[in-house]
């Protein structure tokens, strides 16, 4: 899982420095929740016109692991 996590971290790290990218920024994270649930998150800041395209985008990148 924690590899997981990185690489996917990596990814998005490398998608948001390009020139076009469609978010900002984007973060991967994991705890666990009340001792009943193990969460993992992702979270990202986009320019408020391309929400979309930085949601789809991030989906692509986690299917992909």
């Amino acid at each position: 899982e924690d590899l997981g996590r990185m690489v996917l971290q990596r990814r998005l790290s490398t998608i948001a420095s390009k020139a076009d990218a469609p978010f900002i920024s984007a973060n991967v994270g994991s705890r666990d929740l009340l001792h009943s649930a193990h969460v993992v998150q992702i979270w990202a800041n986009s320019e408020t016109d391309k929400w979309q395209a930085a949601l789809t985008t991030i989906d692509q990148e986690q299917r992909r692991i």
